[in-house]
C-alpha cells in the first residue's frame, strides 16, 4: 500500500473526526511532501514496507544536516509523522510502529520577544494619525487592541463575532478554530468602550464578525497582516522583526510583571500545559532585577 493513499486517509480522518483547522491539515501536509522528498532523494519507495526505523533515523538526520533545521522545527516535524504512523498502527495497516524507539530532540526554552510597553501604546494610537480612511479608525484600532488586551492569537481574533462579547459582564468569549475550545477574557478599557463605539458604527449588521475587510466580509489573514506591518512601519518599528503573535507575548510578559499569577495567565492565554506558560517568568531580567533589590538586606 503507498504512503499517498495511507496520508491522505490520515488527512481526512483528522478532517472529518479531530475537526483539525485548516493551518494545521497544511502543516501536516506540508511536512509529509518534505518527508516524500527525502525518500525520493534517497531512491526508497514510499510504501508500507519499505517504512523502518533506520530509514525514519536518516530522515531525522537529513532535517538537522541537510535542511538546516532548528530543533523545535525538527520536533514538530516529528510529532507529525509519530501522529501518522499512530493512525496506521489503529487502522492495523502495519503491525508495528517504526517510529516507536524514536524521541524528539529536548525542546529549546527560547526566551520570546516582546514588544515594549511604550512601543504597545504607539501602535494603539498609531490609527488615529494613519489610517488610509476615516472610517478605518475605530476598526484598526479595535483590531490592534484584540490583539493587545485580550492575548488573542490572530486566528482567534479574526474569528471574532458580536456574539462573544457581554458588553454587561465586560468580558469576550475567545475561540479556537471550528469552535473546539474557547475560554472567557475579562474587557478592560479603553477597549470595552471602543468595541461599543465600533458596534454602534455598524448597525444594523450586514456581518457577526468584529473585524471586517473594507468590503464587508470577515477579514483575511493577509489583509491583517498588511494592516499590522503598515501601523508598525508608521511607528517606526518595522526594523524590530515585530510580529502579530507578538502582541499575544507582549499581553503574558506584562501580565507577569504586573504580578498575575502563572495559573491565571495560562487560563487568559488557553494554554494546555502549564509549561507553555513558565516561559513568560524569564521575560524580562531588568523588572525581576527591579524585585530583587526589593530584598530587605539589599543594600
Amino acid at each position: 500500500m503507498t504512503l499517498d493513499y495511507c496520508f491522505q486517509e490520515f488527512i481526512d480522518y483528522l478532517q472529518s473526526e479531530k475537526n483539525a483547522s485548516n493551518s494545521t491539515l497544511t502543516s501536516y501536509k506540508t511536512d509529509f511532501k518534505i518527508f516524500t522528498t527525502f525518500l525520493a532523494i534517497g531512491g526508497i519507495e514510499p510504501r508500507l514496507n519499505t517504512m523502518t526505523t533506520a530509514t525514519l533515523r536518516r530522515y531525522i538526520s537529513y532535517l538537522k544536516l541537510h535542511k538546516n533545521y532548528k530543533t523545535n522545527t525538527i520536533r514538530r516535524k516529528i510529532h507529525s509523522l509519530s501522529s501518522f504512523f499512530k493512525f496506521l498502527l489503529e487502522m492495523e495497516y502495519i503491525e508495528k510502529n517504526p517510529m516507536l524507539s524514536i524521541h524528539a530532540p529536548q525542546e529549546e526554552k527560547n526566551i520570546p520577544i516582546y514588544i515594549k510597553e511604550k512601543e504597545l501604546k504607539m501602535l494603539i494610537n498609531a490609527p488615529e494619525k494613519h489610517a488610509r480612511f476615516e472610517e478605518h479608525k475605530l476598526r484598526d484600532k479595535v483590531l490592534l487592541e484584540l490583539l493587545i488586551f485580550t492575548g488573542a492569537r490572530r486566528s482567534e481574533v479574526l474569528n471574532m463575532d458580536w456574539d462573544d462579547v457581554d458588553f454587561g459582564k465586560k468580558t469576550i468569549k475567545i475561540r479556537k478554530t471550528k469552535n473546539k475550545k474557547q475560554r472567557l477574557v475579562p474587557l478592560v478599557e479603553p477597549l470595552t468602550s471602543h468595541l461599543w463605539n465600533y458596534l454602534q458604527t455598524r448597525m444594523p449588521l450586514s456581518n457577526r464578525a468584529i473585524i471586517i475587510s473594507d468590503k464587508g466580509n470577515r477579514m483575511s489573514v493577509s489583509n491583517m497582516q498588511t494592516l499590522f506591518k503598515r501601523y508598525l512601519k508608521k511607528c517606526g518599528l518595522d526594523k524590530k522583526n515585530y510580529t502579530i503573535h507578538k502582541c499575544r507575548h507582549s499581553y503574558a510578559s506584562l501580565l507577569c510583571q504586573s504580578g498575575v499569577d502563572i495559573v491565571s495567565i495560562k487560563e487568559l492565554l488557553g494554554h494546555e500545559d502549564l509549561n507553555s506558560t513558565k516561559i513568560y517568568t524569564h521575560t524580562n531580567i531588568s523588572h525581576l532585577r527591579k524585585q530583587v533589590e526589593k530584598f530587605p538586606l539589599s543594600v
